[in-house]
């Protein structure tokens, strides 16, 4: 999975960046991935395209893990109004995931 997250930054080639962050949403279908698998997209969000940008934020905020809402909340001032949205859903996801974890523990 780190590898494929390295490959959204790291790729020249736009569609091969597509289909690692599509195999990472498709993988969240089946599993719970640990937000320490998908470090390697946190250095270079900025550089992504909104598209791209969008996908991203939406796999940190399924990974529920309350650290991802620093790197997502710079994004709810975004140019991009749809990447703005997501950024919203992100943090909401992880909010979620947070008092999901809180009913469970008591």
């Amino acid at each position: 999975m780190s590898r494929l997250a390295t490959l959204t930054i790291s790729e020249p080639d736009y569609a091969v960046r597509e289909s690692a962050l599509n195999s990472i949403c498709e993988a969240f279908n089946h599993h719970k991935l640990p937000l320490r698998l998908l470090e390697p997209l946190i250095p270079g969000l900025s550089t992504l395209e909104p598209e791209l940008l969008k996908s991203s934020l939406y796999i940190l905020g399924a990974t529920q893990d309350r650290t991802a809402a620093e790197t997502i909340t710079p994004f709810l001032n975004h140019h991009d109004p749809e990447v703005r949205e997501e950024a919203a859903r992100a943090l909401s996801e992880i909010a979620k995931g947070t008092e999901d974890n809180a009913i469970h523990n008591s």
